[in-house]
Formats: structure tokens, C-alpha cells, sequence
């Protein structure tokens, strides 16, 4: 939790609670969803302890969102500056139907422009009941030049990472981060892993399955292109400060993204990606 007596920590938890139980906490500093809470009160976003909750530094774990750049594929500072900003509170409320809804924005700033000298508005639109979690990114082009961008909901699934298995991933083209860059394409029916794991999976159109003990979780998305597996392992987490050298055993980053083939968006243009989390029960 931000530490609100620290001037420069992040600013406070912004909670909402469907009429079922489910519970979504999300933090404006980055537009941050920082725990999902199904009705069980079952957390299913991993978030490291070792956050400093700075406003200067990234959030580690939940749902930060990616923009204007995917990792350092660019010249921007690693996964853009979305996830470093202070957002708007748009929305919070219960709907007439139980569920909890979050609105976020994010417009430009001179601070922004001068590294990415474009006019944009980001809405991060979050939806949620059940055992279901929706998050969506929208994009606007508030200019009148295009503009181009990669983007990503860079989702840190909570997992026992020895029984998790992924599912859905067989057959498509990805690059191996963790081997050169390489690209290859996925011929294994069921995803373990058992070391690091950074891919960048191209063109997926179909849903991923997470699968663990008792249950598994669905990931679907519309509008991104891509999807993106990280788990660093521990060789990985000892290079990665606000990381525990044991929380590679505890997370799984499965990650709606657009990564190969950037967007570009014509002025007064709109685009939205979203990526849908479901949690299904084993019999």
C-alpha cells in the first residue's frame, strides 16, 4: 500500500466492489490496476512487495499499461511513459446490472510532448463481476498528424508457477527474447515453465488458458494483436531490483499487446485493445 506520508509516494488505493463481492483497486498513478479480487476474495494479480510506491518509479506487478512503446523497441524510455504518469479518475461506480466500472484517463502534457509530440487522450476502461475482469485501452488522436505506437496490458497473473500450464499458444510464430531474439514457431501443446520464458507471441486469435490447481483462467482479447509470456525466472528476478529472488515462483505475465506491427492512428482517429480475464473452476 503507497505510503501517503512519503510526498513522493504514488497517490492511494481508488477501490470499488461489485454488488457480488468482486473488488478492483487501482491506483492513479499510472492508471494502475494493482488487485482483482473474484468473489471468493481470491486475489488474482500478482503484485510485488518490494514496490516502493515512488512516483518516479513503475509499479511492479497488477496490469500496467504500455504506451506509446513496447519495451525498449524505440527510442522512448522502456514501455513508454504511461505507466510513470499521473491519470484522471474518470468513473467509479456500481452499475444498475452489479457490476464495478472504473474509468481512467490520460492526456497529453508539455512533459509529453516533448519526448512524444503528439495530442492523445488514453481512457483505460475497466469492467468486472463475477469471475470475470475486462480491461480496455482507448486510444484518440486529439492531433492532426498521425502518429504511430505499440501498446500493451502488461497483466501479472497470480500462479504457482511449478503446476501452472499454458494452453492455446501451439502453432503460432513468436520471437524468443530469452534466445537472441529468434523467431520460431510454437510446437508444444502445453506451455510448462521451467526457466525463463520472454516471448512475444504474433497474430494470436484465440484464447489462452492459464491452467493451475482447481482452476484455470481464460485470457481473450479484441483489438491487440499480439500476446506477450514473461516469466523471468530467478536468474531474471536477481537483475530486477523491486523483485524478490523467489517471485518468479508466483506469477505469470500473459499480456495483451501490439508489438510487431505498431499502430497508426490518423487525426481524430480512435483505437481500443482489450483483454478479458475469466476464472474457471476445475471439476
Amino acid at each position: 500500500m503507497p505510503n501517503s506520508e512519503n510526498p513522493q509516494a504514488t497517490n492511494a488505493f481508488i477501490s470499488v466492489t461489485a454488488a457480488d463481492g468482486a473488488q478492483v483497486e487501482v491506483t492513479l498513478h499510472g492508471g494502475h490496476v494493482c488487485s482483482w479480487r473474484t468473489p471468493d476474495g481470491v486475489e488474482r494479480l500478482f503484485m510485488s512487495p518490494l514496490n516502493s510506491w515512488r512516483s518516479d518509479s513503475a509499479i511492479r506487478g497488477g496490469i500496467p499499461v504500455i504506451f506509446p512503446q513496447f519495451a525498449s523497441e524505440g527510442p522512448l524510455l522502456k514501455h513508454g511513459f504511461a505507466r510513470l504518469s499521473a491519470w484522471s479518475l474518470l468513473e467509479s461506480s456500481q452499475q444498475i446490472d452489479g457490476s464495478g466500472v472504473i474509468r481512467l484517463g490520460l492526456t497529453d502534457s508539455e512533459q509529453t510532448r516533448r519526448i512524444f509530440p503528439h495530442a492523445f487522450a488514453l481512457e483505460l476502461r475497466i469492467k468486472f463481476s463475477g469471475q470475470t475482469l475486462n480491461t480496455e485501452l482507448v486510444v484518440t488522436n486529439n492531433g492532426d498528424q498521425p502518429f504511430a505506437f505499440t501498446c500493451a496490458l502488461h497483466t501479472y497473473l497470480n500462479a504457482h508457477i511449478a503446476d501452472a500450464a499454458l494452453y492455446g499458444l501451439n502453432g503460432y510464430r513468436y520471437r524468443d527474447s530469452a534466445d537472441n531474439r529468434r523467431i520460431k514457431i510454437a510446437d508444444e501443446e502445453v506451455l510448462h515453465i521451467t526457466q525463463e520464458v520472454d516471448r512475444v507471441y504474433f497474430a494470436v486469435d484465440k484464447p489462452i488458458t492459464l491452467g493451475g490447481h482447481k482452476q484455470s483462467l481464460i485470457a481473450s482479447q479484441a483489438g491487440f494483436a499480439d500476446v506477450v509470456v514473461w516469466n523471468p525466472w530467478e536468474n531474471g528476478c536477481e537483475k530486477i531490483a523491486d523483485l524478490k529472488l523467489d517471485s518468479y515462483r508466483n506469477f505469470v505475465c500473459v499480456e495483451a499487446a501490439t508489438v510487431e506491427q505498431p499502430v497508426t492512428l490518423a487525426p481524430n482517429a480512435t483505437w481500443s485493445g482489450s483483454q478479458n480475464l475469466e476464472c474457471v473452476l476445475i471439476a
